[in-house]
């Protein structure tokens, strides 16, 4: 998911974690998934050299009308054009679940990491709220309307056809251990969403697809506050994100 344009005033959540999780002192910065651009514009505070990567031509063009002068590339994750060892930290914000290969978009987040720098890695937990998981719930209710032939834009207001949602995957910490098996070690974790944080997501991707209303770009600051307020309250493994900082050999 895209960082919210709100996000420029009001850094809450896994954003804020990550942020404060980047050390003091650090020189060059890579945002894997920077969408359009706000977190990477958030990091500068942290880094005189801060790049932001991206598959997505759209928002890149947002971000550079946004943000001139900051640094953005369109690439894959799993096939970053950097050389080896460029960067002291390495940000992978909801990315991982997303892409195709996950294996391939660590091993390459790993290989532009500098020895002893950080990886800091945000995905959907692998427990007992991924039921509530708001991309795939409603993939699964757009597949289903799919199937059933109910008329699509054009002939009815009902849902946006031409949205498409991947199949949102979830991690427990042994499954990112097992995908940095060699490479580096975990250094620290934080489970964060007890169950507004999901719920809230939910109501974002229902309104955006059945009611046309990109609730992600809206400035309901009360909720967003609220969903923070939640994220910091956790339930241990049973939470709904899993936040990890990885350190390179």
């Amino acid at each position: 998911m895209s960082t919210p344009i709100t996000y420029r005033d009001l850094l809450i959540d896994r954003y804020k974690l990550l942020y404060d999780w980047v050390p003091g002192q650090t020189a060059r910065i890579l945002d894997l998934g920077c969408g359009n651009g706000v977190f990477t514009k958030w990091l500068q505070e942290k880094a005189p050299f801060v790049a932001g990567v991206d598959h997505n031509a759209d928002q890149l063009r947002h971000a550079h009308l946004s943000f001139p002068g900051m640094i953005t590339v369109a690439a894959s994750a799993d096939i970053l054009p950097f050389a080896d060892e460029s960067f002291n930290v390495v940000i992978a914000s909801d990315v991982v679940e997303h892409v195709d290969d996950d294996q391939a978009a660590i091993w390459e987040a790993l290989r532009v990491l500098k020895p002893g720098g950080r990886l800091l890695v945000s995905v959907p937990n692998s427990g007992p709220l991924q039921f509530l998981d708001g991309d795939n719930l409603v993939n699964g209710a757009v597949s289903l309307i799919g199937r059933l032939r109910i008329p699509k834009r054009g002939t009815s207001r009902c849902y946006f056809h031409d949205h498409v949602y991947d199949h949102h995957r979830h991690y427990s910490l042994r499954d990112l251990r097992k995908l940095i098996t060699g490479l580096a070690d975990v250094e620290k974790t934080y489970y964060g969403g007890v169950l507004l944080w999901p719920l809230a997501y939910l109501l974002e991707k229902l309104a955006e697809v059945f009611l046309h209303k990109p609730l992600v770009n809206t400035n309901y600051v009360t909720l967003r506050r609220m969903r923070a307020w939640d994220f910091r309250l956790g339930i241990g493994s049973w939470s709904y994100n899993l936040v990890a900082c990885i350190k390179k050999g």
